[in-house]
């Protein structure tokens, strides 16, 4: 235990995971909607069967058992995606992430295996892929994002998976896979490699970062580290959205001799010769200005898709004007649509500014449950969602900043977390803890 730790913050830690391995999880990561039962009984379809849409549908049968719920999803398999980075890190394997959505969705719930293609919000129906119609008088959208692979030239998703034996990404399961591969074979011979970055809103926006700092600390440990030439190009204007995070990774990219290029947006692909051509940007008053352009070969790429929401979501006019990616168009703090007030969003397909981590969705669905319930009994929606966003930042192997932030700033959960502070502690935690954590506590939305 290091000497940072008091004896009671080890005892608190320790002690909450066990509690919350054992389904104790909301009571320190979501406040839950009043416990109560109502005698209301809507007919309430959940888009997709991804963590957040499985976790909502419990939530919303513990408070109104009456409901008729239904969830729409084609795919049978559940991914915990929080723990690619770590098979991309050579600690799991796919199987210890893999699981049956059978087992995993309430017994209670009408599962339509099919997805959705439209959206009708005039009329409160959906259709599916096969053209069935279905009625609904709440609607929760929980498909997540989708990846546009291609929308960087010369790449598609059976490249980065399958065929290019030197690309990755640690965004989809198989390609995780390889990218394990890959980090070792990095550690043990080096080489010139990019990690890449979309400027577009992404999902745990530290995932390739983590990558990163653990193939430079792998290197270092197998004393190779002066063959390993890793340089990240991001197209964003900062690391993070949190501005104390972003700091504190550029500082550790600084300190350990770790280039990296802000505003330079990956936009083709080479696969046959090896380079990446990058667009650069700078800033104007507050604005960001395309500039010229420039190639750089590589011995391996690592990158991140671009993301963004299902087409049917622009189609029905529900995504958000002001930003691209049809995200939906909710009220930050409700998650309710702006337009709409019987659709509700959650997880990563939400139009809001920060929570776009599985965390997220600890805080987000009792905030969605409890706010259906005050729609349906025509109330002022009384639950707010703080934008609770957490990453924990694998620095090291062995090591993790656990990164938390919301819409007014750093949100350590606990003080002995720390807000920028690198540990032990938070390795376990992620390593070892948050999987259960999340699979036996808040996917069945408990106590």
């Amino acid at each position: 235990m290091k000497k940072n730790y008091s004896r009671r913050d080890a005892l608190k830690i320790f002690g909450a995971g066990a509690i919350i391995a054992g389904g104790g999880w909301s009571r320190l990561l979501a406040t839950k909607a009043e416990a109560k039962s109502l005698d209301l009984s809507p007919k309430v379809a959940i888009i997709s069967g991804g963590l957040g849409g499985i976790t909502i549908n419990t939530s919303i049968l513990k408070q109104l058992p009456k409901a008729e719920v239904s969830i729409f999803d084609k795919d049978e398999t559940f991914y915990y995606q929080p723990s690619f980075t770590l098979i991309a890190a050579g600690i799991y394997n796919l199987d210890d992430v893999k699981y049956d959505k059978k087992e995993l969705i309430n017994e209670k719930v009408q599962w339509i295996k099919q997805n959705i293609a439209k959206i009708n919000p005039e009329s409160n129906t959906i259709q599916t892929e096969s053209g069935e119609s279905f009625g609904y008088d709440i609607l929760v959208i929980a498909t997540g994002v989708v990846y546009e692979f291609e929308s960087i030239k010369g790449l598609i998703q059976e490249i980065v998976d399958v065929s290019a034996p030197n690309i990755a990404t640690i965004y989809t399961p198989q390609s995780s896979l390889k990218a394990q591969k890959l980090v070792q074979k990095i550690a043990k011979e080096g080489g010139e490699v990019i990690f890449s970055e979309q400027k577009t809103q992404n999902k745990c926006g530290g995932a390739n970062k983590k990558l990163n700092f653990l193939i430079e600390d792998l290197s270092h440990t197998q004393g190779t580290r002066y063959k390993f030439k890793g340089h990240l190009y991001t197209g964003c204007k900062a690391m993070l959205s949190s501005p104390l995070h972003a700091k504190m990774i550029e500082q550790m990219y600084v300190e350990r001799d770790m280039p990296y290029s802000m505003l330079h947006q990956l936009i083709e692909v080479d696969v046959a010769k090896n380079t990446a051509l990058f667009q650069r940007s700078y800033v104007i008053d507050g604005e960001v200005r395309e500039s010229s352009t420039f190639e750089r070969s590589f011995d391996y790429l690592f990158m991140v898709p671009k993301m963004k929401a299902p087409d049917f979501i622009a189609q029905a006019n529900l995504h958000t004007q002001s930003e691209k990616g049809n995200l939906v168009d909710v009220d930050k703090f409700t998650l309710q649509h702006k337009n709409f007030k019987n659709i509700f969003a959650i997880g990563d397909c939400a139009g809001i500014p920060k929570g776009k981590t599985g965390a997220s969705i600890s805080k987000q669905y009792p905030v969605v449950t409890q706010n259906i319930i005050d729609y349906l009994q025509n109330k002022e929606l009384s639950a707010k969602f703080s934008g609770y966003t957490a990453c924990p930042l694998l620095t090291k192997y062995g090591k993790v900043v656990m990164v938390e932030f919301d819409y007014n700033g750093p949100a350590p959960m606990m003080e002995c977390f720390g807000a920028t502070r690198e540990s032990y502690i938070n390795w376990f935690i992620k390593v070892k803890l948050m999987k259960p954590m999340v699979m036996k506590g808040m996917i069945y939305a408990r106590a």
